[in-house]
């Protein structure tokens, strides 16, 4: 049987009151190895359950449109969780008062924690794995392969990585266990989630103006997954790099919010599948030649949902200074350091460029397609990014 856990710490709390999965980065029910590991100790230890989740709102980099559409999903699990005896708590503010106050209020036995590879959530397990006095253990329900597993070290680029997906893929796609009703329910009181309180906090939150028209939680991103499959998905592979066109598969926001899993996604798609996509066989980058099959569009979706997603958990996790310059491959360093006193014809600033302010209606088009709708077109965001470079007179 292949692991998804890693043992952060394996103090014994004999006289610990339950089980806790801290979910985070993956808000779900279905699918959730985290939650399944919760459930599968609990149930070991004849213990209840509980899920905790904390709301940080002063992150700056999120506006009251992303939070609206978490919390939506957010009140959906907690249905779920009800219905399964489960507890289903939610804290809000600093992650590390609220968390570490309800952790010791609640005393588990075990904490499960969800993997995200970001520094920030890194700095949240050392804290907690300093500070709590019993098992604590991280499992990647996020990606297909385990982050740790798949590469023990910072790959180069695609092609490296591509070949050690290929080499383990088939280990990995396994249905995964069902989440039952809890059979050991909660001997005291535990604090009722307040949704007033959070409204209110969530209407401080900066509105960037956006119409998120996606409807949130697991329910909704498995509606979205049929329809891709069923209308879209047979021409991805010439339709995906069109922006005039719905040629996408538009789950990379339930993807972020971890309200469906890439296993899902693969494993649905495999039913539909005649023949064995291409990374099953070989570690090669998809092609084609002529009138596409739909094997072709499948392979080009797998190269873009395992190779190149799993690709990103692997440089944030094994790079630290992934958000800075310091981060850069060296060759990508050298060639700006080499270039950045060269003129440019054009120069923006970032109020310009928020304001749609360019000579260039193409760049201007997919700017004001994120501001309306919270999303870029895929083909779009490599074009933004790199002219944003081209017209700035620094790369900080």
């Amino acid at each position: 049987m292949f692991n998804r856990e890693y043992q952060l710490k394996t103090n014994d709390n004999p006289n610990g009151n339950c089980v806790v999965y801290l979910m985070s980065r993956d808000q779900r029910i279905k699918d959730n190895h985290a939650l399944i590991a919760a459930q599968n100790i609990a149930q070991q230890e004849k213990l209840p359950l509980a899920v905790l989740f904390n709301i940080h709102f002063n992150v700056g980099y999120r506006s009251q449109e992303h939070y609206r559409f978490m919390i939506d999903g957010l009140k959906q699990i907690e249905s779920v969780c009800q219905k399964k005896n489960i507890k289903f708590i939610v804290t809000i503010g600093n992650p590390k008062n609220e968390l570490l106050s309800t952790l010791n209020s609640l005393d588990p036995r075990n904490l499960i924690l969800d993997f995200n590879p970001l520094n920030g959530p890194k700095k949240i397990r050392k804290m907690l794995k300093s500070k709590l006095d019993c098992e604590i253990t991280l499992v990647d329900t996020h990606n297909i392969i385990p982050t740790w597993v798949l590469s023990d070290k910072e790959e180069y680029a695609a092609h490296t990585i591509r070949n050690k997906v290929h080499k383990q893929l088939k280990n990995w796609l396994i249905e995964p266990e069902t989440i039952n009703k809890h059979p050991y329910k909660w001997s005291k009181e535990t604090r009722v989630n307040n949704w007033k309180i959070i409204q209110s906090s969530l209407l401080k939150v900066a509105s960037n103006g956006s119409i998120i028209k996606q409807k949130s939680g697991e329910v909704h991103a498995i509606e979205a997954l049929k329809d891709f499959v069923d209308y879209r998905l047979n021409n991805y592979a010439i339709s995906r790099n069109d922006p005039t066109i719905d040629g996408q598969s538009n789950m990379s926001l339930y993807l972020h919010y971890g309200q469906i899993s890439s296993l899902r996604i693969i494993l649905e798609i495999l039913k539909i599948c005649d023949d064995e996509p291409l990374l099953f066989k070989k570690g090669k980058l998809a092609s084609f030649e002529g009138k596409h099959t739909q094997l072709d569009s499948i392979n080009a979706f797998f190269e873009e949902l395992i190779v190149r997603k799993e690709l990103a958990d692997n440089f944030c996790f094994y790079n630290e200074n992934y958000q800075s310059k310091n981060g850069f491959k060296k060759w990508a360093y050298n060639s700006l350091e080499a270039h950045k006193k060269d003129s440019r014809e054009f120069i923006y600033s970032v109020d310009e460029l928020s304001a749609k302010q360019t000579h260039d209606r193409a760049w201007n088009a997919a700017q004001s397609e994120m501001m309306q709708t919270g999303k870029m077109h895929g083909y779009m965001r490599m074009y933004w990014a790199k002219k944003i470079l081209e017209w700035s007179t620094t790369v900080d």
